[in-house]
């Protein structure tokens, strides 16, 4: 009661107290920025006024709200892609405003250069800072396994995120761990992001609207994970017009369908993926060689009540299924279900021109069950993970120069940790062990106030109180946040932030592959939350004339209570894994630079990171610290995407990364086995994580040629693109994996084996 009191008189000190009197009567003009043909609402469109250094970016709801003086003004409001606007407002009351912006592709040039300047010097005078924002349609050129467009492998092509693997969708993301990461679907958090073991993400592009990765200056509003947040945004759906969007891969194909259930109030957008390796298995060797597949599909609808009131309802399902069939002469017999299940329902809801709010309704599920049976013996594996929240966020735009943001989040998290087991049939080990549910209660309150002290200095701060709350257990953590803004003029600035963060849940692994056996283990008494802080330092400057945003931080961040199997632990057949699990600390600096251009004929960018990371166990290589498995010195990415013409387009990819680490082998200990006369050989290792695989480069390949238009059958409207291309380009196996082979001499040598050589790829997509 104490804390939510306090929270309510900052609130109101922060409401009331900022700012002072006006001298003149001042109005508000409060609006939202939309398609002119979807009624899709447009997420950072930039609205200025005319004659002023006054403007803001539209939210992810496509509002905004500005407060003048009294008097005559052109609002102009530009986006990337679309033509520019101007809006003149006679400003003599407070307005209300829905403004349409429409695309244009034959002033598309122009609207771009345009738009993509003040979308840079946004980024530039903006408080955020660690964050990136990558247009979708520019995610879709990105060549990728399979020709699959991809947002995580698109994501780890970033400065500060490392990949856990070749070909695996885990973010390593300043020194974290692929579960440091909040990865958000329309505010529903999804736990297992990855189909086929990692080597595909469950986000189908074609419903994207807009994605964001924040690695540092967390805003207030979100908590929970220590190394980033992934905020992923659906699109609302036409409401004008029905559109088909499809692609036939050589895995997969998907299909989105969306339009007006009634227009200019009601539409959705649906969308399905499956792959088909288990069809193509079948169709080649006339029987189930590998029968595996994944699916997944989403639903989405939007209903405007009225001016002030939008109601939206979200939905994701995707599994990833194995399930050999059955028949008298096979010996084996079970398989493996692993997937996820969210749902969203949202209000959002304009008070008047200066309070805006959204409150949300979320529930999401994660699952795995694991089953095998031959002959006198069975295994089973399952865990479960479900969670019911409320969320309710407000945003109060107190004048131009003052935005402050409140709102809290309850979650109940519902464990059904891991049950593995081996006995008599699988219905036996079904009613005998569902494995004990433990229920959590996680919440946070947040307030956060973003100023503008001077046209050279803006500041945002805030502050979030984070609880659990379980059977047996009660933590809280306070969570400052705040970072500055200096410009030396609109095009260069300096930013500095702090934040810290705090994780109540962990996921356990041993491996680096999404396998069925990871699983998310709640805090208790024994297993206690993460904790991190992290500072950041950053220069940002826009090259307006080269359409070029530049970018430089470092950063240092201190990790506490982070957990690891104890050596030899025992994974299977252990009904209690905290006695496996052993807690320590770590840190991570290092230094990022990316060059970003997202206008014009040719557009991509060049990311590099120079980065040390460590940890230190008391029970871990004698208590001293070492390197983490994924500790990198260097990583460095070039992603280009050039329009040849308007029918054909070429998109390339080369990354070079320092190899990974691995624990060395340096020799082996005979011992004689007392009931044979055999000798039993037992490793020697090193220092822990203290050998590298050599370095890794490879370059990846995509050719897209788009269809003729044609003029004479408008009313066909269809455009269609085949894409080809190759991963790994020439053949260079990236080291995957370390083998031990003993010479002649019984010397010990290293062996690093690839995973993935040169991949061709080739699909089609189009649109109806």
């Amino acid at each position: 009661m104490r804390m939510l009191r306090l929270f309510n008189l900052i609130l109101l000190l922060l409401v009331f107290g900022a700012g002072g009197a006006f001298a003149q009567q001042q109005y508000t003009i409060g609006g939202t920025v939309s398609d002119s043909t979807s009624k899709e609402s447009v997420i950072g469109a930039i609205v200025t006024v005319s004659g002023t250094n006054k403007g803001m970016a539209t939210n992810v709801y496509g509002f905004f709200s500005l407060t003048l003086a009294e008097g005559e003004y052109d609002l102009i409001i530009k986006y990337t892609g679309y033509n520019t606007k101007t809006v003149h407002v006679s400003l003599h009351a407070n307005v209300s405003l829905e403004i349409p912006i429409s695309n244009s592709a034959n002033q598309m040039n122009e609207v771009v250069i345009t738009a993509v300047k003040d979308k840079n010097q946004e980024t530039v005078s903006s408080t955020q800072m660690s964050s990136i924002s990558i247009p979708v349609e520019q995610i879709r050129y990105v060549p990728t396994i399979g020709g699959e467009t991809d947002v995580i492998k698109v994501l780890q092509l970033m400065p500060g995120v490392k990949r856990g693997g070749e070909g695996q969708n885990t973010m390593l993301v300043r020194g974290g761990s692929g579960d440091d990461n909040l990865i958000l679907l329309d505010e529903a958090v999804v736990y297992n992001v990855s189909h086929l073991f990692g080597f595909f993400s469950v986000f189908n592009n074609d419903a994207l609207k807009d994605v964001t990765m924040i690695k540092g200056g967390f805003p207030a509003q979100y908590g929970g994970r220590l190394s980033s947040v992934m905020d992923i945004r659906m699109k609302d759906g036409d409401m004008q017009n029905y559109h088909v969007d499809g692609g036939i891969g050589l895995l997969s194909s998907h299909i989105t369908i969306q339009g007006p259930i009634k227009k200019d109030t009601c539409s959705f957008i649906l969308s399905g993926r499956r792959s088909y390796i288990d069809q193509v298995f079948r169709a080649a060797y006339g029987q189930d060689i590998l029968p595996y597949f994944f699916y997944d599909a989403t639903l989405k609808l939007n209903y405007k009540v009225n001016e002030n009131n939008r109601l939206f309802y979200s939905a994701y399902i995707g599994d990833d299924v194995l399930r050999p069939p059955k028949n008298d002469s096979s010996l084996f017999d079970g398989g493996f279900r692993m997937g996820n299940f969210t749902t969203t329902a949202r209000w959002n809801h304009i008070y008047n021109q200066k309070l805006f709010s959204n409150l949300s309704f979320i529930h999401t599920r994660f699952r795995y069950d694991v089953e095998a049976s031959i002959p006198g013996n069975s295994f089973l594996a399952k865990s479960r993970i479900a969670d019911f929240g409320l969320k309710y966020d407000f945003t109060y735009f107190k004048s131009t120069e003052n935005t402050l943001r409140f709102g809290f989040l309850g979650t109940f998290h519902g464990f059904r940790p891991n049950v593995v087991n081996t006995a008599g049939t699988i219905s036996d080990i079904i009613r005998s062990r569902e494995g004990e549910l433990v229920v959590n209660f996680e919440s946070g309150l947040y307030i956060q106030q973003e100023l503008k002290l001077r046209d050279n200095l803006n500041v945002s701060y805030g502050f979030r109180q984070s609880f659990l709350v379980g059977s047996d257990v009660f933590y809280t953590s306070p969570e400052p946040r705040g970072s500055i803004t200096y410009l030396f003029n609109e095009n260069q600035s300096v930013k500095f932030g702090y934040s810290r963060m705090t994780q109540y849940l962990h996921l356990v692994s041993s491996s680096a592959i999404a396998l069925p056996t990871d699983l998310w283990y709640p805090v208790t008494k024994k297993v206690k939350p993460i904790y991190s802080n992290q500072i950041a330092a950053g220069y940002n400057h826009n090259f307006p004339k080269l359409k070029t945003i530049a970018s430089i931080e470092v950063y240092y961040k201190h990790m506490r209570n982070l957990i690891e199997y104890r050596e030899g632990a025992v994974l299977v057949l252990n009904d209690n894994y905290e006695n496996e699990l052993i807690e320590g600390q770590g840190e991570s600096y290092g230094m990022e630079l990316f060059l970003q251009r997202n206008s014009g004929r040719f557009t991509g960018w060049i990311g590099y990171t120079i980065s040390w990371t460590t940890r230190q166990f008391d029970e871990l290589n004698e208590g001293k610290r070492y390197y983490a498995r994924y500790d990198r010195r260097h990583d460095l990415s070039f992603v280009g995407t050039c329009e040849i013409t308007k029918r054909f387009i070429i998109s390339a990819v080369w990354v070079y990364s320092t190899g990974q680490r691995f624990t060395p082998v340096i020799g082996y200990f005979l011992m004689p086995n007392s009931s044979t006369t055999n000798v039993n050989t037992l490793p020697i290792y090193g220092e822990r994580n203290g050998t590298v695989l050599p370095a890794a480069h490879r370059m990846d390949i995509s050719f897209i040629i788009k269809s003729r238009e044609k003029a004479n059958r408008k009313w066909m409207k269809w455009q269609g693109e085949w894409s080809f291309g190759a991963y790994n380009l020439y053949n260079r196996a990236q080291p995957y994996r370390v083998e031990v082979q003993a010479g002649d001499d019984g010397s010990l040598k290293y062996v690093s084996r690839g995973l993935f050589g040169f991949i061709p790829f080739i699909s089609y997509n189009f649109r109806y």
